[in-house]
């Protein structure tokens, strides 16, 4: 079986845990024991290594000890997957943060690569926001309650906020166009 398919099969039992946001393994995760595939788990999504100290410390609750090198081989095998330039550019999209797991040699480059993808996506998000304010603004004009001068300070509320969106479209545009001039530059890499 390969270590892509191992991991699929341990993704699909360990997801309902990991998306609970869980720190700590089940009682049966100790004693079943799988530390390679754990750690391929682990590596593959990027953790720090300081993860393998909440196992250990989970297990000790129910006796059981971690086997380190069959978790640190794991990893190792997760990570590189993990640390493809064609991920930076997929979790930055995504909003995960970047713990720097990825080797020396290529950790700054993937950072950068990482950074710039983050940045597209928190542009996208700010703008989403943005829109929801303008729009929540927009809607309260529409009170027939409102005095002139509330509707006069809703109105000058909407041009600072197009303003704002004005300038957060302008810097968007700049970090996709940054983002596609990476990963023509990532192509060399491969």
């Amino acid at each position: 079986m390969s270590w892509r398919h191992y991991l699929q099969r341990l993704s699909g039992v360990l997801s309902l845990f990991f998306l609970a946001g869980c720190a700590t393994l089940s009682h049966e995760q100790c004693v079943r024991g799988d530390w390679f595939g754990l750690g391929i788990l682990d590596g593959y999504s990027g953790e720090p290594i300081s993860r393998l100290s909440e196992h250990i410390n989970a297990c000790l609750e129910y006796g059981v000890t971690v086997n380190n090198s069959n978790y640190f081989a794991g990893r190792e095998q997760g990570l590189k997957s993990y640390c493809q330039f064609d991920n930076a550019f997929a979790t930055g999209l995504h909003g995960q943060a970047y713990l720097h797991v990825c080797p020396q040699q290529i950790d700054a480059l993937f950072n950068r690569y990482h950074s710039a993808a983050f940045s597209v996506h928190e542009d996208g998000v700010a703008l989403e926001s943005l829109d929801n304010q303008l729009s929540g603004k927009e809607r309260s004009l529409h009170d027939k309650k409102l005095t002139d001068d509330s509707r006069n300070r809703i109105r000058d509320d909407i041009r600072g906020l197009d303003r704002r969106r004005y300038r957060l479209r302008d810097d968007l545009y700049y970090h996709q166009r940054q983002l596609d001039d990476f990963r023509r530059e990532a192509q060399y890499y491969r």
